[in-house]
């Protein structure tokens, strides 16, 4: 009976799948690139149309619609509504990715730009500060783990690695060096070729650089050789 139960369940998630209707409305500029990378990630098909004009309350992107009049706005809400509807077969399983995308959005943005509410100009980083607690403890947890929520790369890592491997790209400053668990885990990321179809090849090779850097300069183990590097001509 159980096994019955998970082969349905398993044909209705296919099914939904390809009946879907997914549309998100967004730029490459903004931060609809995170919500692309999960949807490639998770074979989730979806068309993309201009940031205006939508029903966003806010007028502002990412906001993605779907089949039965569904619109989300906000990116970790349209990360959630996806893995909801289309790689979810329980709530314990939720539970173990809904944390780190509420996180990502709620304390990992600060660390990453230095946003504020309602002011979303970026101010700085504290990725570069180990002694910061959450910064610190990232890394303890990194080292434990290979990705976030499980043995797999899910819903979570798509919020968790956006945001940190924006770090590299507005802050040319940084130095994570000391967090080389967390560099480690960026640079698994951002090698995955649907991270690059989904932010671009110049995006992905800059963080897969700077990543290196880092690991070189701490000293850390995993540093790739540089093959994504010399097929983009950069190395």
């Amino acid at each position: 009976a159980d096994d019955l139960r998970a082969l349905l369940m398993a044909l209705a998630i296919l099914v939904n799948t390809f009946a879907m209707a997914v549309t998100l409305h967004g730029t490459p500029q903004s931060r609809s690139p995170l919500v692309n990378w999960y949807a490639i990630e998770a074979g989730i098909p979806f068309t993309m149309a201009p940031p205006r004009p939508s029903n966003h309350p806010f007028d502002q992107v990412p906001f993605l619609t779907d089949d039965g009049g569904v619109e989300v706005f906000e990116s970790g809400a349209c990360l959630l509504y996806l893995a909801d509807k289309y790689a979810s077969s329980s709530a314990e399983e939720r539970a173990a990715w809904t944390p780190w995308v509420v996180w990502a959005n709620s304390e990992l943005d600060g660390l990453c730009f230095g946003a504020v509410p309602g002011d979303h100009r970026v101010r700085g980083e504290s990725m570069s500060k180990p002694e910061v607690r959450s910064v610190g403890r990232l890394d303890q947890i990194l080292g434990g783990r290979e990705w976030l929520g499980g043995d797999g790369f899910s819903v979570a890592d798509a919020a968790v690695a956006s945001y940190l491997n924006y770090v590299p790209i507005f802050h040319r400053g940084a130095d994570l060096s000391k967090t080389p668990n967390t560099v480690q885990y960026m640079l698994r990321c951002a090698e995955r070729p649907a991270f690059g179809e989904a932010f671009g090849a110049q995006h992905q090779a800059l963080v897969v650089a700077k990543c290196n850097e880092w690991l070189s300069a701490g000293g850390g183990a995993g540093a790739s050789g540089g093959g994504l590097l010399g097929a983009l001509g950069l190395k």
